[in-house]
């Protein structure tokens, strides 16, 4: 098994793939709606790329939108998370009950190196918790019986075991669809200068309607609508209210020095700047309830989401 990579991430549920299958046709659809060629390829390579697994790929295997949307965030260390899984996957953590997981039943060690969750007297292997049908949490209390083995376990043990997200960056796969083409619209409308955000934002809307990956499932949701009412706004950071391809408001240019970066590796200094653009949440993530959705998620720029923290 790779090195970070999240435990079966090459397999994808029915769901998974029909959701990602259409995050690529919006994907192609922000693609086309920018009129020059060259441009059309970087937005690929580094914002629309699709990839057909559970953490979107090692390394930048997705582009950013997939990551931003679909995906938890990156996470390494001593713990059983998975890395950039998918926002809708199944088992997840929280330090109290949540309303919309069920409890599992206990969790126990098979030879001291492998979790195993028991959901409904079934047990799920962690290669195995991506196919449960209903999400469920596992809580303080399933963990602490073995706590004493689980902190002597190295690195290693935990990649071969990181098959949980964080609750509070858990969302449904029908907000996280929304998501995305808030996201890819904020993106071509600045860094692209694609014209006629609103026609786009309409005829993306008849594409989430037609959906049938759940059919009761009614997209796109009022939440959803009432944005295409005024795109520009995505446009702008919610902080600053200047635009995403500008630089924050009222700050001067800061250039930062170069620092030496080995060539045979890919570099991200750019993303440290002020002004690249990071996703924000605007009413901070919680355990207790779902806030990854197209309402609450928009792109800002750096500066500006660590000055929020955790505040609105």
């Amino acid at each position: 098994m790779a090195t970070g990579r999240t435990v079966a991430a090459a397999f994808l549920t029915e769901t998974d793939s029909a959701v990602i299958r259409l995050g690529e046709r919006i994907s192609n659809i922000l693609r086309q709606c920018i009129s020059d060629d060259r441009a059309q390829r970087d937005f690929q390579k580094n914002y629309g790329k699709i990839s057909f697994t559970r953490d979107a790929g090692t390394g930048r295997g997705a582009g950013k939108l997939q990551r931003d949307a679909f995906c938890t965030r990156g996470r390494q260390g001593k713990a059983p998370f998975s890395n950039r899984n998918l926002r809708w996957h199944p088992l997840v953590v929280a330090d109290k009950p949540i309303s919309f997981a069920e409890p599992i039943d206990h969790i126990e060690l098979q030879g001291d190196k492998a979790l195993v969750f028991f959901i409904n007297g079934r047990p799920y292997y962690a290669e195995q918790v991506y196919e449960l049908p209903n999400r469920y949490v596992v809580l303080p209390e399933h963990w602490i019986p073995h706590v004493d083995i689980l902190k002597n376990w190295t690195d290693s043990d935990w990649t071969a075991n990181s098959c949980v997200i964080p609750a509070l960056e858990a969302a449904d796969w029908w907000h996280a669809l929304e998501t995305f083409v808030v996201l890819g619209l904020s993106v071509i409308g600045t860094l692209f200068r694609a014209k006629q955000i609103e026609r786009v934002g309409q005829r993306l809307a008849e594409v989430l309607s037609s959906q049938d990956i759940e059919p009761d499932i009614v997209l796109p949701t009022q939440a959803f609508n009432t944005i295409l009412e005024n795109p520009q706004d995505l446009l702008m950071c919610p902080l600053c209210k200047s635009r995403l391809d500008s630089n924050v408001a009222d700050l001067s240019v800061m250039e930062r020095e170069s620092v030496w970066q080995p060539r045979w590796r890919g570099g991200k200094r750019g993303e440290g700047e002020d002004r690249s653009i990071q996703i924000m949440h605007m009413n901070p993530l919680s355990e207790s309830v779902i806030r990854h959705t197209a309402e609450n998620v928009r792109y800002g720029h750096r500066w500006c989401n660590v000055s929020m923290t955790d505040h609105s």
